[in-house]
C-alpha cells in the first residue's frame, strides 16, 4: 500500500507547482520495491522449504529448519537474497545523502548558498 501511496503522490499532477515528475524518482521507488519484494519472496521460499523438504540429506542427527536455512543461505537462492537486501540498502542510503546534498542553511544571517 505504501509503494502504490508514494507512486501517486509522485504521479499526481495536482501536487506539483509548474515542476514535472521527477522521473529518476520514479525510477528509485520502484527499483527500491522491487528488491524488496524479490528478497522477501526469496525468503517466504527458502523458509518454507526449509520446514517441509530436503531434511533427510543433511548428515546429522535429525537437523531442524535452522540448519537447513543455515546451508540453502549459502546456495544461489541465498545468495540472491543477500544481495537484493545489500542493493535495497544502498539505494536507501544514497536517496538519504542525496537529499542532504539539496540542503540549504536556512537560519537568520548565514549563507544560503547550497550545501
Amino acid at each position: 500500500m505504501l509503494f502504490f501511496q508514494c507512486m501517486t503522490a509522485l504521479l499526481k499532477p495536482a501536487d506539483r507547482r509548474e515542476e514535472g515528475v521527477k522521473w529518476w524518482l520514479v525510477f528509485y521507488t520502484v527499483a527500491m520495491f522491487s528488491f524488496v519484494t524479490v528478497r522477501t519472496a526469496l525468503n517466504l521460499h527458502m523458509e518454507s522449504t526449509s520446514l517441509i523438504d530436503n531434511r533427510q540429506d543433511i548428515p546429522g542427527d535429525t537437523p531442524g529448519p535452522l540448519v537447513y536455512q543455515l546451508i540453502i543461505r549459502r546456495m544461489p537462492l541465498g545468495l540472491i537474497s543477500s544481495s537484493m537486501f545489500n542493493v535495497n540498502n544502498w539505494l536507501a542510503d544514497g536517496l538519504l545523502v542525496s537529499a542532504l546534498f539539496d540542503a540549504t542553511v536556512t537560519h537568520p544571517g548565514a549563507n544560503t548558498t547550497p550545501l
